[in-house]
């Protein structure tokens, strides 16, 4: 199946290979960013008491609620994702991939999607580690001067 796929949006082709591997690495990354959010919801907890001494609640609770919003964005993706696949997998056995601006046009979405859904959740990690860090730097302070 070496046939290409004249994409609109970059002006090149992708085979069906490779529009089948975008899915594959979606459903990776999605993945990946769901145990990393298990990893920093740990973390929070873990230093939620230092947090809340640092006046830090409003912050941490506003966080929280943008990480849930992501694990559910992040499920509902994979789940557009598989869906999408089942679509190309069918599109193959009848051949028509080629013909199916649909489908090519649903995978562009699902691309621009996706790297939405990344960036916003890279914004949270960044900022979780950065009030983290600070907190960590504040205990060591506290620490010293005990």
């Amino acid at each position: 199946m070496k046939s290409k796929i004249l994409k609109d949006w970059q002006n090149r082709e992708k085979s069906i290979e490779e529009l089948h591997n975008d899915s594959i690495v979606w459903i990776s990354e999605i993945n990946f960013i769901r145990d990393e959010i298990r990893f920093l919801e740990h973390l929070l907890k873990d230093n939620y008491i230092d947090c809340l001494s640092a006046g830090l609640y409003k912050k941490i609770e506003t966080l929280v609620n943008q990480m849930s919003f992501e694990r559910v964005a992040g499920k509902t993706l994979e789940i557009v994702i598989k869906e999408q696949e089942a679509v190309l997998s069918n599109l193959i056995k009848t051949n028509s991939v080629l013909s199916n601006k649909n489908y090519l046009d649903n995978h562009r979405k699902l691309e621009f999607e996706m790297d939405s859904f990344a960036a916003k959740y890279k914004r949270i990690k960044k900022e979780i580690f950065e009030i983290i860090e600070n907190v960590m730097k504040q205990k060591e302070q506290k620490k010293l001067l005990s």
